[in-house]
């Protein structure tokens, strides 16, 4: 008996304990008592997350980003035609959008998607003759007028890029404008537009705006000087590089949208108010 006894204390020294199952025997313990080892099963996305949390944020912001910029993209609209105004008048967004959707009235769906879509670019400049005037006034009147020059001179040259690589065609210019483009070969001549020089024509180049029966009959043409002189622009340099057919079907459209313009007349049984 006392053999198998030894044999047994030798037998359980070589067994490797826990540091719990050694504390629980020189406590006089019951080693069944040892709290059972668990381990922590973390899955992969946990695992994923812990390690890449940050990169994996970044990457979401920019790919949504992305995602939206991409469909502003492609779910913009692009206008049938592409009007300009260039002079002394600033026009607010509500003014444009009223002109514009009196322009429709006189133009076709083009592109044929169900919208008559008209981009009307505004650039509001002084000439030197209108600062040196609007000083004068101002100083009669005993106002105290600034003029941003510098601004102005950014809108002349913004005047100029449209002019010359800008998709504007139909334009509506004040004079001292429109005689810098048409001095400078920009314009086509309205016998090759209309056939004929119509009784409104300023010169062989250009129409006086309010001298149409369309610029008196929508009221909210009136937001423009009347002075302004209606013209459409030759074919530039930039267009033809975008391919002939491309470009001939543009002013197909802004030459039958020049002639909606001038050709309109006032509805029946319409009764002008006197000026």
């Amino acid at each position: 008996m006392a053999e198998e006894e030894r044999e047994l204390r030798e037998a359980e020294e070589e067994i490797p304990q826990s540091a719990a199952a050694r504390r629980i025997r020189a406590l006089g313990q019951d080693a069944e008592t040892e709290p059972p080892i668990t381990v922590a099963h973390v899955g992969f996305w946990e695992n994923f997350w812990y390690h890449h949390k940050w990169k994996t944020i970044v990457i979401a912001a920019a790919a949504l980003i992305l995602g939206i910029g991409l469909w502003q993209i492609l779910s913009q609209e692009t206008p049938d035609v592409y009007m300009m105004y260039a002079g002394p008048r600033y026009l607010t967004g509500r003014e444009i959008t009223d002109a514009v959707s009196d322009f429709r009235h006189v133009m076709e769906d083009y592109d044929s998607d169900g919208t008559k879509s008209v981009q009307l670019t505004d650039i509001s400049y002084l000439s030197p003759q209108q600062i040196e005037d609007r000083l004068a006034e101002a100083e009669a009147e005993g106002v105290d007028l600034a003029i941003d020059r510098q601004g102005n001179v950014s809108q002349y040259e913004r005047f100029e890029m449209e002019i010359m690589v800008g998709e504007s065609v139909v334009c509506l210019l004040d004079p001292a404008l429109y005689e810098t483009v048409k001095g400078a070969g920009g314009l086509m001549p309205l016998a090759e537009v209309l056939g004929e020089a119509p009784a409104c024509a300023a010169d062989e180049y250009g129409i006086v705006f309010f001298e149409t029966e369309f610029a008196r009959y929508f009221t909210s043409m009136q937001v423009f000087p009347k002075d302004t002189v209606l013209c459409i622009r030759r074919i530039s340099a930039v267009a033809a590089f975008k391919g002939q057919k491309r470009t001939e079907e543009m002013y197909r459209r802004h030459t039958d949208l020049f002639c909606g313009i001038v050709n309109f007349t006032f509805p029946e049984g319409y009764a002008e108010a006197a000026p």
